[in-house]
């Protein structure tokens, strides 16, 4: 990259200096700087990646990310409680890192990458819509991130960048002849040999890693700026037993309606619906560290979306989404005893009306969540007693 960044600029140069025999320039040099390209590849995508990071430039590096990009830590980073990475962050999160790490005031003295594409795989979507066309591009990473203490940081494992067309190019509506430009809504850091070996002055990591040591916190605690993102934090939210990030997933009037097996069950005395002040209280005590829970953990996984575009299809303020999630949950006990859920749930979303992200983006909220009950229900094996989620929130009432 280096290498063709120079003979861009001596290619550059060369035609200054011929230009001046000819007709000297009275007006001041203007600089060189380096040449980003159109996004109308995944390859131009990655080379403007690269150069931005070499060029630490901040504004062209998040050029490359869609509105809804996500980035994907590898698992065994995540799974390290030394290193204590989220399972997944955001733009907001991508710009407030790459701030730090850009900035004139950092630790980083220089940054040298290449990005060599290992495959790439295309899927059509839609047949004759080329804006619904997307691929998967697998890169070989040579990232090193020199400090001005001469310590170096060097991520050497893959990367895979999922791509799309981005619906906010120059030519949103195109003809067959118009060029699509791209953009990366997913990237996942994969991970792989050479995690943590210190030699001399370079120390491996992987990139999500090195990222990391340049967000101090994620951007804001809430990073609700999609239905799929609050499920992410409701998510993260129970296994951290984190009461002020959970209760921020709910509106003012949220409303919970626990199964109807559960309501009619006389031995459990469970109302048919309670409110935001009420899940305050269960989720105080669940998660205080006076309680009897030792650890949760929380996979939710998305079985159907239906989106409603509202009154007014043209104000997306008005748009709701019912996502309905299968559940496995598991709260464990000191006493051990596990409860366990996995009965879905289907949670109604819609625009936060109160609060917008850090860059004005919209934020949402869940509005109602309906626990559907189903088998599995009073269930009692070994030290594992299967519950539903409202019986055991109920619990801590």
């Amino acid at each position: 990259m280096r290498t063709i960044i120079a003979l861009l600029c001596a290619v550059s140069c060369a035609a200054v200096l011929v230009g001046g025999c000819s007709t000297p320039s009275s007006g001041p040099d203007i600089p060189v700087g380096p040449e980003f390209r159109d996004r109308e590849s995944p390859e131009n995508v990655l080379y403007n990646l690269e150069l931005a990071y070499e060029e630490m430039d901040l504004e062209e590096y998040l050029d490359c990310l869609s509105e809804d990009f996500e980035f994907f830590p590898c698992q065994d980073d995540v799974n390290d409680p030394e290193l204590d990475l989220p399972s997944v962050w955001y733009k907001t999160d991508e710009a407030t890192l790459h701030e730090n790490m850009f900035a004139d005031s950092s630790d980083v003295e220089s940054i040298t990458l290449t990005l060599t594409v290992a495959s790439i795989d295309y899927d059509d979507g839609i047949p004759d819509d080329p804006l619904d066309n997307t691929c998967v591009c697998v890169v070989d990473v040579e990232l090193q991130v020199n400090l001005y203490g001469g310590l170096t940081f060097l991520a050497t494992a893959p990367s895979e960048f999922r791509m799309r067309i981005d619906i906010d190019q120059p030519n949103p509506v195109p003809d067959p002849e118009d060029v699509l430009w791209w953009e990366t809504y997913h990237w996942f850091d994969l991970g792989g040999e050479g995690r943590g070996a210190v030699a001399g002055r370079e120390e491996d990591a992987t990139w999500g890693r090195i990222k990391y040591c340049f967000l101090e916190s994620l951007s804001e605690p809430s990073r609700r700026t999609s239905p799929a993102e609050v499920i992410d934090q409701l998510e993260a939210s129970y296994v951290a037993m984190d009461t002020v990030s959970y209760l921020d997933c709910l509106s003012g009037d949220f409303i919970f309606y626990p199964c109807e097996d559960d309501v009619n069950d006389p031995e459990l005395d469970i109302p048919p619906e309670w409110y935001k002040p009420d899940e305050r209280t269960m989720h105080g005590n669940m998660f205080s560290e006076e309680t009897n829970v030792e650890s949760i953990s929380l996979t939710l996984t998305t079985t159907e979306v239906v989106h409603d575009t509202g009154a007014n299809p043209e104000d997306p303020l008005d748009d709701t989404y019912v996502h309905t999630e299968d559940v496995d949950l598991r709260v464990n006990l000191y006493a051990p005893l596990t409860y366990h859920a996995t009965v879905p749930s289907e949670f109604h979303l819609r625009v936060d009306p109160d609060e917008e992200g850090p860059y004005g983006e919209t934020m949402w909220e869940v509005y109602l969540w309906y626990d559907l009950g189903g088998e599995g229900r009073g269930a009692v094996s070994g030290r594992v007693e299967d519950a539903t989620w409202g019986s055991i929130k109920a619990m801590y009432w």
